[in-house]
């Protein structure tokens, strides 16, 4: 079944001690993402077990410099304050993840947004590589051969039917390697629990992990087009009784927080 999409999947952070989201920025395309990874993937297991005891112990120091590296001017971010970004949003996402009190929803959530922030620098890497390279080259090709300038459609039954079929296969091939990325991610960093959810029952995840947005980020202004967006996505894909499950847990986990 395809799955939901990443909405906002990326940007938030697991809870401080006051209750409220820590939100990092997408990631930093201005840095290399080649480079951004391979300081990720290049991390010694002991040195991410060893923060993880870390986080156990006491989370805020680490928190901490988490807010500290947000806050730094787009131009002094670097790979290597990227990495450290993806990776200390992760094991504070494990150090949630312990917490029993915690909902279900709300650990998805977060282990999701976590590993998606790492899983988009795959995406951007993958994108300029091998058959994604040669999907868009071919991609391109169509748009001066259509006289056009970008990508972007109006709508997307206005695009030519074959950059409609490049262009889906170029999305099916980068959602294949975000999902392997976020598999690895999540076992990285010891959040076995979400990644057998994942890999075992994916409606269950994706339906999970938009319950633990939408708590997490109550509707606002900027927020209602969006909401009603994945309303129509899940209604359409899942189903109404599933949307309407997604609405009452929502509000039962809202009311249960109670006001902020």
């Amino acid at each position: 079944m395809e799955s939901i999409p990443r909405h906002n999947a990326k940007s938030p952070a697991p809870r401080g001690r006051a209750g409220r989201p820590l939100k990092p920025p997408p990631p930093s395309m201005n840095t290399d993402a080649s480079k951004t990874l391979d300081i990720l993937f290049s991390m010694d297991p002991s040195e991410i077990r060893r923060d993880l005891r870390r986080a156990e112990e006491d989370i805020e120091p680490m928190a901490s410099e988490f807010l500290s590296l947000l806050a730094l001017p787009l131009a002094q971010q670097t790979p290597e304050t990227d990495a450290r970004v993806a990776h200390l949003l992760m094991v504070q996402s494990h150090e949630l993840c312990r917490r029993d009190a915690v909902p279900p929803e709300i650990k998805t959530f977060h282990s999701a947004a976590s590993a998606a922030n790492i899983a988009e620098y795959a995406e951007t890497v993958s994108a300029g590589k091998g058959t994604c390279a040669q999907l868009s080259a071919r991609m391109d090709l169509i748009l001066r051969r259509q006289d056009l300038a970008t990508h972007e459609f109006r709508a997307p039954d206005e695009a030519p039917p074959d950059y409609r079929e490049l262009s889906d296969e170029f999305a099916r091939m980068l959602a294949r390697v975000a999902d392997t990325v976020s598999v690895f991610v999540l076992r990285r960093y010891r959040l076995d629990e979400q990644a057998d959810l994942f890999e075992r029952d994916r409606m269950a995840f994706d339906l999970q992990r938009e319950v633990g947005r939408r708590v997490a980020f109550p509707p606002a202004k900027d927020s209602e087009d969006s909401d009603t967006l994945m309303d129509d996505y899940i209604k359409v894909h899942y189903g109404a009784k599933l949307l309407r499950q997604v609405r009452s847990r929502v509000k039962e986990l809202r009311d249960r927080e109670g006001p902020r």
